[in-house]
């Protein structure tokens, strides 16, 4: 016997993703109903599509980013504070890729389901955050004069690449920690890294020229 109709729509949305992760857009609106303990019935009155529960499932769980947000800049310094951020933004990717893959699998996958995974993947928020933190590093001399926006889509892509590889090796389960993203953030920092002031040479006696 099915669940009553009172089931939260997250409930719903949460047992449909697995459903989806597992067998892809094959899956049919019987196996989800039969994973949320509904009739299918109840299902229809709640997504009219399986497409329009496809999409919702996979893009409507989006990682919240006050992970990112709620870090204490006054605590770090530029590369403590990137390896802190490169740890949980690559966290936060490493969550969403799996969904991000299954709707990229869709077989009517095209312009408007890109757009719903840059949306799911919620990269521009992320990249806009290190944006800011880098131009006010810039402001106070913290960093040398840079492209903050070039800057944090590259260290960005390269987070998002680290992450895809961990979902696809099985390997995405344990939480990343800021001190092993330390090497990777050198490699950046030191495009960063504010530049020394020339020191000034004094003319001394032997230094003057020898006349010609």
């Amino acid at each position: 016997m099915g669940r009553p109709k009172t089931i939260e729509d997250r409930e719903l949305l949460e047992a449909a993703r697995k459903v989806f992760r597992e067998q892809g857009h094959t899956a049919t609106t019987r196996d989800v109903a039969r994973a949320a303990g509904i009739s299918q019935a109840v299902l229809y009155q709640r997504f009219k599509t399986k497409d329009e529960l496809f999409l919702a499932a996979l893009t409507q769980h989006a990682p919240a980013l006050t992970a990112l947000r709620e870090i204490d800049t006054s605590a770090y310094d530029p590369p403590a504070y990137l390896a802190l951020f490169a740890a949980r933004a690559k966290d936060h990717f490493r969550s969403a890729i799996p969904s991000i893959l299954t709707l990229a699998a869709h077989p009517k996958y095209g312009k408007e389901m890109m757009d719903q995974i840059h949306r799911h993947n919620r990269a521009g928020e992320i990249a806009a955050i290190l944006s800011l933190r880098l131009q006010s590093w810039q402001q106070a001399g913290k960093i040398r004069p840079t492209n903050a926006t070039s800057f944090a889509g590259a260290f960005l892509h390269a987070l998002h690449s680290m992450a895809m590889i961990d979902v696809l090796s099985g390997d995405a389960r344990v939480v990343s920690r800021p001190k092993e993203m330390h090497s990777f953030v050198e490699i950046f920092w030191n495009g960063l890294r504010p530049r020394k002031p020339k020191a000034t040479r004094r003319k001394t006696k032997s230094a003057r020229r020898t006349p010609r």
